[in-house]
């Protein structure tokens, strides 16, 4: 029979080794947060934001095409131990919504039926987008309910402000110079947000990767030439070939729209600073030049 002081001992010993054996899952728990990833960088961002701050990290990395990436081995185990990951949908991620068919963890899906799925372009869309996503985080994520009402409701804020502040900039565009010929089907939520015109595009199609025929381009360069549009816009860093030998073909001045994050320390690295710089590469390339057409009249 054990002394009371070796049982003690050894009941301290016993009591230790299970402390010890809770430690690694514990770790595990607080490196893994809420377990929350996104399909893009830009819905990390603001699930973030939405999340009070909790990491969310992106599976299609900063600065890929959204349209061209193809998901990994190590992209699937990922998204497999998650418990919630946030896509924007209407075939925004490419082949990645394929491998998201195709796994057990909740899937919260941003835009969906039909219509344009490039809502990030409109502040108010994307406000509006956020109750659901709080309720996602909550329900499936197993965030505190009170702490993402409150991190909504200043999004919400941020985001209404910005859409006063981009129309505020638009509206110094003049109405007559509002319109444009884009590369493929992405600005269709922002100018009917802000009251321009999409003439046509380059490529009838929601994905970058398309190509026009010639037939089409031809078509294309008279429709500018008829109707006197004065601007070509394509999104930074795509497949711009095309439309570059549109404005070469027209004369039209040529100018690329971010559409996607930036480096975080760059003036695109955030939601507002992405649309910002839109708005105002759009605003120089569309504004009242008449002082500079007059010199060449």
């Amino acid at each position: 029979m054990l002394s009371p002081s070796r049982a003690s001992i050894r009941t301290l010993s016993i009591l230790l080794a299970a402390l010890l054996a809770l430690l690694p899952a514990a770790c595990g728990d607080t490196e893994e947060g809420a377990g929350i990833l996104a399909g893009t960088p830009l819905w990390a961002a603001v699930t973030s934001d939405l999340a009070c701050g909790e990491a969310v990290d992106a599976l299609i990395p900063l600065g890929a095409d959204h349209h061209a990436y193809e998901p990994s081995l190590a992209d699937r185990g990922r998204i497999d131990e998650a418990r919630l990951v946030v896509v924007n949908g209407g075939g925004i991620e490419g082949t990645l919504e394929d491998t998201l068919e195709a796994t057990p963890t909740a899937i919260h899906r941003i835009h969906r039926g039909d219509g344009d799925p490039h809502l990030w372009l409109d502040p108010l869309a994307v406000a509006d987008a956020l109750p659901a996503l709080a309720e996602a985080l909550v329900q499936v994520a197993g965030l505190d309910a009170n702490e993402v009402e409150a991190c909504r409701r200043d999004l919400d804020g941020e985001l209404r402000s910005l859409d006063a502040e981009l129309a505020d900039m638009i509206g110094t565009i003049p109405e007559e110079h509002r319109v444009l010929v884009t590369d493929h089907e992405a600005l269709g939520r922002y100018v009917e947000r802000y009251d321009l015109t999409v003439l046509d595009t380059v490529v009838h199609s929601h994905s970058s990767m398309e190509e026009p025929s010639a037939h089409d381009l031809e078509h294309l360069v008279e429709e500018m030439l008829a109707e006197g549009v004065r601007l070509v816009a394509a999104e930074e860093d795509g497949h711009d070939d095309a439309a570059r030998r549109l404005a070469e073909m027209t004369g039209a001045p040529f100018v690329e729209l971010p559409l996607r994050l930036g480096p975080a320390q760059s003036p695109t690295g955030t939601h507002a600073g992405m649309l910002r710089t839109l708005t105002d590469r759009l605003v120089d390339a569309l504004g009242d030049h008449s002082d500079h057409d007059s010199d060449h009249d």
